[in-house]
């Protein structure tokens, strides 16, 4: 493809932004391309500053990245922005930071820990006094600790606007007979939109201390936007919802997450599961036997669409899904006369309850995907063993793809072990051997007709953690 041309029709308003537009693009030493010596790989939809006013014709660019500068091939770069989404290592758990090409943000889930929290500050540089970013929803995709706990940090941080948090309806209570709502001929009922801390019956403590970030987001909600809409990188590009902040349960019903509810637009985000249906006009979901899988079996499944409405890249991300519901989602699009493989249908799929053996053949014969991502760790016993050998077997067997790629979150974080000093210092003594020297971060990048997926490995940047200055990248489909 031609370059850009960077000189014709340049005046003030020439944008100084640029994105790396191959699978992986080398940045180069010196300006003459006579001179080979590399400095860095880019992947797909990484940014890069102009620092040339002039460029000489046929000549390399000047650019800054985020840990370096160099100099990079015209032909080689974009002024438009791609989808990038980050399946984010937080050790046993879920969290997915999706960034639009229009630089919106959407955040599926956020793990137990800080590690979200911490690649979101860090990757938007929130430590910086005049450094703010908007979310435009937070979905938590069922209330697990492991989906849920790191989200109240987020949700409380006075540098991150939250315009919405959806939900799957389904609070934690304290009772354990009204937990977490009522049971009655296999249906559980108590679906709530915008829990209070002071419900009746009562919410667990987790859920208490999610509601009270709900709240904080909301309150603060205004005030931070009044500062970003004055400052400069934000003018005349963030808003928020007309009718204030939105604390929603998400259910089949919504047909797509908004604001990405526009069908005709390049990027649509459909809501599959959980699906509510009404007895006696109270709203149920379907309730599989016991409180840990009826909550799991009802997590909130999205289909992000993006590109033309005829061949769209399609990621399948399915919360903590287990077999029950799996055959349910099948059963509920054939009854509607659907064939499940229209719906299900995706190039990437998020697998369902990190990699865990409970899963429905049906359903993977459905999705057929061609890569798949499993977000897992070991917590202090790795009580949980994800993720399971049978799924990791069998989770792109159908794929038409004659090179499918599984990307694990725990298998692509490397550790480094400590020296006996570091070891005396660390958690007050108490013999942490190993620290995570590299975090097993997922990344996705499609242009609408493409897409590519990568893991980072080899040598750890000495300040930036997400800076590409040192990183190799593994890389799917293979650059050919």
């Amino acid at each position: 493809m031609p370059g850009i041309d960077f000189n014709n029709n340049r005046d003030e308003k020439f944008p100084r932004y640029v994105y790396a537009k191959e699978p992986l693009m080398n940045v180069y030493k010196e300006r003459i391309s006579d001179n080979k010596v590399k400095v860095a790989k880019l992947f797909m939809g990484e940014w890069m500053k102009i620092l040339d006013d002039n460029i000489p014709e046929g000549e390399r660019i000047h650019v800054r990245y985020r840990g370096g500068k160099g100099y990079v091939q015209a032909d080689q770069l974009s002024w438009n922005r791609y989808l990038e989404i980050y399946f984010i290592d937080v050790q046993q758990g879920d969290s997915i930071l999706i960034q639009t090409p229009d630089d919106r943000r959407i955040l599926i889930d956020g793990g137990d820990n800080d590690s979200a929290h911490n690649f979101i500050s860090t990757k938007y540089n929130l430590k910086e006094k005049e450094n703010y970013i908007d979310i435009d929803a937070i979905v938590a995709t069922h209330s697990d600790k492991d989906h849920t706990k790191g989200l109240i940090k987020i949700l409380e941080d006075p540098k991150i606007l939250v315009k919405r948090f959806y939900h799957n309806g389904l609070f934690r209570r304290v009772d354990k007979a009204q937990d977490p709502g009522p049971k009655s001929n296999n249906r559980i009922f108590g679906l709530v939109d915008y829990p209070k801390v002071d419900d009746s019956p009562e919410l667990a403590p987790l859920m208490k201390n999610i509601v009270n970030a709900v709240n904080k987001a909301e309150e603060r909600m205004t005030r931070i936007f009044e500062i970003m809409k004055e400052q400069e990188r934000w003018k005349g590009r963030i808003d928020i919802p007309d009718k204030g902040f939105i604390c929603k349960r998400l259910d089949a019903s919504n047909k797509y997450l908004p604001p990405y509810d526009d069908p005709g637009k390049s990027l649509r985000i459909k809501v599959l599961w959980p699906v509510a249906r009404k007895h006696e006009e109270n709203l149920y979901y379907p309730y599989y036997g016991d409180v840990g899988k009826t909550v799991n079996g009802n997590s909130i499944v999205l289909m992000l669409e993006y590109g033309g409405q005829t061949n769209p890249q399609r990621i399948l991300l399915t919360g903590d899904l287990n077999t029950q519901s799996m055959d349910e989602i099948l059963l509920y699009y054939k009854q509607k006369g659907e064939l499940p493989e229209d719906v299900l249908r995706a190039k990437v799929y998020k697998a369902a309850h990190h990699g865990s053996q409970h899963f429905s053949l049906s359903f993977l014969q459905s999705v057929k995907p061609d890569a798949a991502v499993i977000s897992s760790g070991d917590n202090r016993y790795d009580v949980h063993g994800h993720p399971r050998a049978v799924l990791m077997g069998t989770i792109t067997r159908y794929s038409a793809n004659i090179k499918p790629a599984v990307f694990s979150t725990e298998l692509a974080a490397c550790y480094r072990p400590l020296s006996k000093r570091e070891m005396k210092n660390s958690v007050k003594g108490k013999g942490q051997l190993y620290e995570r020297s590299i975090s097993g971060i997922i990344h996705l990048r499609s242009d609408g007709n493409h897409l590519y997926m990568g893991t980072v490995f080899g040598r750890k940047p000495l300040e930036d953690p997400h800076a590409n200055i040192l990183w190799k990248w593994d890389i799917w489909p293979d650059k050919e």
